[in-house]
This record gives structure tokens, sequence and C-alpha cells, in this order.
């Protein structure tokens, strides 16, 4: 089985200055196999300090400064276990959101689960065979009803989702 740790829209440092202590702490006592982030860093010493918990896979969002660009695609796929994870950041509001996340695969072997941001919403629907989860954000204050991050527990064909609320 592995532990991923899932996290978007950190937006440090406009939102807090820092990563939230119970980020570290929760990915550290889950004992993460991997983190995932789905975008808007801001700033690329989040990446750093993630990639001291476990090894870090992420891309780029709509707010990330020019350094997290040239790191971090746009969107990626990648095999945990005996599953397929795209990771996109995302766009746009609620209305539609599923369509255009799906959209940024067109092309490609069509993933089983899709790792998305951008909203601050943390949700996970299963939409056409697909999990679409979206971690929220951990330290936004106007927009997210509430802070989050997720844990994913894959285990061959299998997958289980758990969000954290950070307070």
């Amino acid at each position: 089985m592995k532990v991923l740790g899932l996290i978007s829209d950190t937006h440090i440092p406009s939102r807090q200055k820092t990563l939230p202590n119970l980020i570290i702490k929760s990915f550290r006592e889950a004992d993460v196999d991997m983190i995932i982030h789905a975008g808007d860093f801001e700033e690329l010493s989040v990446a750093s300090e993630l990639e001291e918990i476990a090894p870090l896979k992420a891309v780029q969002g709509n707010m990330c400064h020019s350094s997290v660009k040239k790191r971090f695609p746009k969107r990626d796929i990648i095999q945990v276990e005996k599953v397929s994870i795209g990771l996109t950041h995302g766009s746009g509001g609620l209305a539609g959101y599923f369509e255009r996340v799906l959209n940024e695969f067109k092309g490609v072997p069509q993933p089983e689960i899709i790792v998305s941001g951008h909203t601050h919403q943390p949700f996970a629907n299963i939409e056409k065979n697909i999990l679409f989860i979206n971690p929220g954000s951990p330290t936004d204050k106007y927009f997210a009803p509430r802070n989050t991050i997720a844990l994913l527990k894959i285990s061959g064909k299998k997958f289980e989702h758990q969000f954290i609320e950070i307070k």
C-alpha cells in the first residue's frame, strides 16, 4: 500500500508566511510515500519544505512564480501501484470544472484519478468513472470553506481518501 499526501493552493507567502505545522505533522504521522501538490505554491521554497518529508510530484498553478513554472509542468500523469493519476491545477469556477480538468488529459490514456486544485474547495467526486479529488487549500481564509489537505491510500487497483482539516 502507498500513502500519498495531497495538497494544493498553499499560496505562500500571500495567504500565509509559512506552511502550517499541522501539514508537516499530518504527512509525517501518515508516513506518506509521496506528496502531490496540485499547484499554486507561489514560492519554490514550499516545494523544498515538502521534499524534506517525502518525494514530491507537482504541477504549476496560475499564481506560481516563474521559478516554480520552470520546474513543474502544467499537467502530469504518474503511476502509483496499479492506478494512473493525472495531476493538473485546474481553472475557472465550479461550473464546468470537471469537464475543464478532464480536457487537460485529452489525447492521453484516461487516468483513474485526477488530483487538481484551483477552487480551494475540498471535494472527492466520481465523474465518468474517474475520482476527481481536490485537497482544498490549507491556508486560504477567503474562498475556502475550511482549510484542508488530503490523504490518498492506494493498494493495487483499490484506493480510498481522507480529508484532514488544518486549524
